[in-house]
């Protein structure tokens, strides 16, 4: 694996890049933010998920195109398990309005 580039990216890894998501256990190391952390890992099998720090941070390391397509896989599963109230994403996109795309708000 290459080393970690200041935008999150690690570098070629089988022709795909490898971006690493900084996530957070809400309640930190409880016994359901601990269940919830291997119910990410088996929606995501082929990512590599990082053990949780004492603040209950940790790192995702997954495959994609690009850092978007890195992060909706992480969203994607997320979804998928269940266990959006107990892991979040550390870092909240820049983008203004960011949650529009995919809010479903229908046009006024």
């Amino acid at each position: 694996m290459g080393g970690q580039l200041a935008d999150g990216n690690l570098g070629p890894v089988n022709d795909v890049e490898s971006f690493a998501i900084d996530m957070l256990l809400l309640h930190g190391d409880t016994p359901r933010d601990l269940q919830a952390h291997e119910e990410l890992a088996e929606a995501l099998p082929e990512a590599d998920l990082g053990e949780p720090d004492e603040l209950g941070v940790f790192e995702i390391t997954v495959g994609a195109d690009d850092l978007e397509g890195a992060l909706q896989k992480v969203w994607d599963a997320v979804a998928a398990s269940g266990t959006d109230d107990h892991i979040l994403f550390l870092e909240h996109p820049e983008l203004p309005e960011h949650w529009r795309p995919r809010s479903g708000r229908t046009a006024g």
